[in-house]
């Protein structure tokens, strides 16, 4: 009987252990769902994707002729003499790919929605453990849906991310999960947040700093935010805009790893101040559910960089109307970005 006794009495004592450590579980859950869900309520959640009417559409088609005709002596090509090869297939969803665009604007104060400058997509392979950054070039000449072709930046004017998600779709063939943008003064501080980036620049680099009043020298820098924002703007010092958006994603790769450093007392304090300066277009859910398939990954990711047009799949133009422009072989950058995504062998 006593034995029995015991007996029981050890179950009951293990039951309630178990009962209190289960309840604590909870607790801790419970804690740390409002604590995140308190963060990602900082995120602006409210993006512009409002079409243009017809009237500012006129006046932007006006506006971009008067800016881009100046000073051409080139040849011209006539719209309806570029035929883009856009895709036709339907784009397969991939469980082990996640696509996030970051848009970066040239927003100043009191001014709405402008041109999307900064267009990277960073393209996350669970299977692989790869973050590719994507820039898309500002100038490329694509199809923008329900509007007329023009420049790629164009089209987060005239229709914002959803727009500008259909029209990666059409002309590339990708899928995006999710967009985050941040103005450039949002940069700025953001940089500054971090206690700055160091980033090696090339003499001509740091003669354009100084010519912009900041300090730099050939070699290594400590950049702080505006230096940054200078640096990633430059478009005078290498080839245009190919050398630019190569040293926006040195930035990036310069700002990933100083994240990937942090403590999470860091991490806590930089989310807290750095993410009402930006806006997405997605729920807490889905940013949660990115959280959980980046966070395990951190320790091991491999960054890579890509620019799209790649090398010898595009042409120079100039089209009546809208400028300067890199008219791309859309399905050989399609092919590009396939083995990015893992559709294909490399």
């Amino acid at each position: 009987m006593n034995n029995k006794n015991t007996s029981g009495k050890g179950k009951r004592v293990a039951l309630i252990a178990l009962t209190v450590i289960l309840a604590l579980i909870l607790v801790v859950l419970i804690v740390a769902t409002a604590y995140m869900e308190r963060m990602l309520n900082l995120i602006n959640k409210n993006p512009d994707d409002s079409t243009m009417s017809q009237e500012e559409y006129e006046q932007y088609l006006k506006d971009q002729l008067a800016t881009e005709e100046t000073g051409f002596t080139g040849e011209t090509i006539d719209p309806e003499d570029v035929e883009l090869n856009l895709n036709d297939k339907p784009v397969e969803e991939q469980d082990h790919i996640v696509n996030i665009m970051l848009i970066g604007q040239d927003r100043r104060p009191g001014e709405g929605r402008t041109r999307s400058d900064v267009m990277i997509l960073c393209t996350l392979n669970k299977t692989t453990k790869e973050l590719t950054m994507t820039s898309f070039m500002r100038d490329l000449y694509v199809a923008i849906p329900g509007y007329k072709d023009n420049k790629m930046n164009a089209t987060y004017t005239f229709g914002g991310m959803k727009l500008l998600d259909k029209c990666l779709e059409n002309n590339f063939g990708v899928k995006v999960d999710g967009n985050i943008e941040v103005d450039f003064d949002g940069f700025a501080d953001i940089v500054d947040l971090l206690g700055g980036v160091d980033i090696y620049l090339s003499n001509a680099e740091a003669n354009h700093l100084i010519y912009n009043g900041f300090s730099a020298v050939q070699g290594m820098n400590h950049l702080s935010g505006e230096a940054a924002l200078m640096y990633t703007r430059n478009r005078s010092v290498g080839n245009s805009d190919f050398t630019r958006t190569e040293r926006q994603r040195k930035v990036l790769n310069a700002l990933f790893e100083k994240c990937r450093g942090m403590n999470l007392g860091q991490l806590q304090n930089l989310m807290e101040k750095a993410l009402p300066m930006i806006t997405t277009d997605m729920s807490n859910r889905e940013l949660l559910d990115l959280l959980v398939d980046v966070v395990p990954l951190l320790a091991d990711m491999q960054v890579n960089t890509n620019r799209i047009p790649a090398d010898g799949t595009f042409s120079d133009a100039y089209i009546s109307g809208v400028g300067s422009v890199l008219v791309p072989d859309l399905e050989a950058n399609r092919a590009v970005l396939d083995k990015i995504m893992g559709k294909t062998e490399e």
